[in-house]
């Protein structure tokens, strides 16, 4: 697994709330099998995560894409799935932005590092190694 071999985390967003309000859809929409699919999923990913002995951290996915990454500020619309911060400009896909704020989320969950703490420090290696 690549994230052990570069000492990195595995972060997702947690999706308990969206399959929540899904259960609370119509049963034509079919549901049951889009919540099974997120469950699968979040399952797989802990799993494979803790197999390998890597970190494995669930994000609330709350602002994610309506929050600037950059200061903070509420995110406005520019056209579709396209957010501009009215504040310091930054402009970007709503894809691009909550990855962004899903790692900086992360990052401070972890306490400053997205490595593990067991994890060597640069002055623990050997150069050119």
């Amino acid at each position: 697994m690549l994230a052990k071999q570069h000492q990195h985390a595995v972060v997702r967003e947690d999706l308990t709330n969206l399959v929540e309000a899904l259960r609370k859809l119509p049963k034509e929409h079919k549901t049951a099998l889009l919540i099974l699919g997120y469950r699968r999923l979040e399952y797989w990913i802990d799993w494979q995560s803790k197999k390998h002995g890597v970190p494995s951290i669930v994000i609330n996915p709350k602002g994610t894409s309506s929050i600037c990454p950059i200061c903070g500020s509420k995110l406005v619309e520019v056209n579709y799935r396209r957010f501009k911060c009215t504040k310091c400009g930054f402009e970007a896909n709503r894809d691009k932005i909550r990855i962004l704020n899903i790692e900086k989320k992360a990052y401070k969950k972890m306490g400053g590092s997205l490595t593990t703490p067991t994890a060597p420090q640069m002055t623990d290696v050997i150069p050119n190694r």
